[in-house]
């Protein structure tokens, strides 16, 4: 790879030992210059970053986190500046810094990718962190600190792109959280900001921002709207902002009451995804499941404020409450796809109950090999209705390398169900016992139509017991309230 021009990573740290290893360890081989600025560490960071061969300068904390990267800023050397954080990794697209020799841009947008510890749910931000060196930009704002304001002002919004960079960021992750006590930290940095200019829309959606994840949703929608009825629409963060407002909305159940703002938002951004997806949660809300739909086959689908497996649930719960079956099993199969989850899967054996052709098919593919923790999984939840038929619907899959462990499971299955009569158990053994058999037969003699068949219709008959005492499956909680 052609070498770029060179590059300095500048660090804002305090007692970071136990991650900036690997943040700095992800940029050495890139960067020609690490600045690290410690802001005041008590445990061993200064010596973690001196081992790295980072250039160590000391600031003394303000509780302003812009005056803190500015002071970083002054001892770059390289013709271009990328910040980075202790608790961010470099984790693809560096190649990119090779087109710097010949670009025209002043900055560029990187991607930050956030895991938030919840079922795989990754956030994902786009920030400038990647700039010229030596062009007076400066970083502004005590918290949330942008300098893509200072570039804009001196050389217009199209002097920003974007790059393929990606970060991944740890700090979004609850312990982390916890043992940062950020929220403390931020809430008091924002108040006092506050304080001196109280309608500063960046600090009230910092506020808002704090609030939300306090769970203080009201709050945090107020916030947001203060910060919304002061903003022009042109500002960087402008679709955050609204973003906020959505989110912190629903959150606090306000489904009837916030009819206007997202009409508003529909308005100015009608093909926004992330603005789609929320606009047709709040319609599943009230209980508008067409219109929901629309909202999600609009782009709503796409969205990346849950991760895709929990979208296609919701998108298959949809059609499933208005009874369209065969949409419902195709969403319900996209989402296991992403990640396999027992209800999708307990919603397509409902589906298969309402006599849906292809869906005894499918569930069978969507069991796939994790069939053993889906299988567990449903145990645990004492759901022996569901474990029974994902094992049947699996049997397929390795049944011939080690059947003996597949009947041992689905045996103990059989025994625990409460409330099932012993001649239906006795009728359930002898089914699998006839399956033990055919499996037993087919390791021999493997293309036999007749010991296959003879199989299959075990199976099935073993499944129409299953499906015939399924219990109702009440939902404890809709998957649309995993977003709440």
């Amino acid at each position: 790879m052609e070498k770029a021009r060179a590059l300095t990573v500048c660090l804002i740290v305090k007692n970071e030992e136990h991650c900036l290893g690997e943040c700095l360890e992800s940029i050495k081989k890139w960067a020609d210059q690490i600045v690290v600025v410690d802001t005041g560490s008590t445990d061993n960071t200064v010596q973690v970053a001196r081992q790295s061969g980072a250039q160590i300068e000391h600031f003394h904390w303000e509780s302003d986190f812009a005056k803190a990267r500015n002071y970083s800023l002054q001892f770059a050397t390289g013709d271009w500046i990328l910040v980075v954080d202790a608790d961010e990794q470099l984790a693809e697209g560096m190649e990119f810094l090779s087109e710097l020799k010949n670009t025209n841009f002043e900055g560029f947008y990187i991607t930050i990718k956030s895991p938030l510890g919840v079922d795989g749910c990754v956030a994902e931000d786009h920030v400038v962190r990647l700039f010229r060196n030596g062009r007076g930009y400066t970083f502004t704002g005590a918290i949330h600190e942008q300098i893509a304001g200072s570039i804009k002002e001196r050389q217009g919004q199209q002097s920003i792109g974007f790059s393929k960079i990606v970060l991944k960021h740890s700090g979004y992750v609850p312990e982390e959280i916890e043992r940062k006590q950020k929220t403390v930290r931020n809430s008091q940095i924002i108040k006092n900001q506050l304080a001196k200019r109280q309608n500063d829309t960046f600090m009230l959606y910092s506020l808002g921002t704090e609030l939300i994840q306090q769970g203080q949703y009201g709050e945090a929608y107020a916030a947001a709207m203060k910060a919304l009825k002061s903003m022009t629409g042109g500002e960087g963060y402008f679709r955050e902002v609204l973003l906020l407002a959505l989110m912190a909305s629903l959150k606090n159940r306000s489904y009837g009451e916030g009819h206007e703002l997202f009409a508003k938002a529909l308005k100015m951004m009608p093909l926004d995804s992330d603005i789609l997806f929320l606009s047709g949660l709040r319609q599943v809300l009230l209980g508008n499941f067409i219109l929901a739909g629309e909202m999600f086959g609009k782009g709503g689908i796409n969205t990346v404020l849950v991760p895709p497996q929990l979208a296609y649930a919701i998108v298959g719960e949809t059609f499933f409450r208005q009874g369209i079956w065969h949409e419902a099993v195709k969403s319900f199969t996209r989402s296991i796809q992403a990640y396999p989850s027992l209800y999708c899967i307990v919603r397509i054996i409902d589906i298969v109950r309402q006599g849906e052709p292809e869906a005894v098919r499918i569930l069978a593919e969507a069991v796939g090999h994790d069939y053993k923790r889906l299988v567990h999984e449903a145990i645990y939840q004492e759901d022996y209705y569901a474990a029974a038929i994902i094992c049947l619907a699996a049997i397929d899959r390795d049944s011939e390398k080690s059947f003996s462990q597949w009947r041992s499971l689905y045996q103990s299955i059989v025994v625990r169900v409460n409330k099932m009569p012993a001649v239906i158990k006795d009728y359930l053994n002898i089914l699998c016992q006839q399956m033990e058999i055919c499996n037993g037969a087919l390791v021999t003699d493997k293309g036999s139509q007749f010991v296959h068949s003879y199989l299959v219709n075990a199976v099935n008959r073993s499944l129409g017991v299953w499906l015939t005492l399924w219990p109702e499956h009440i939902v404890p909680v809709t998957i649309w309230e995993c977003c709440l």
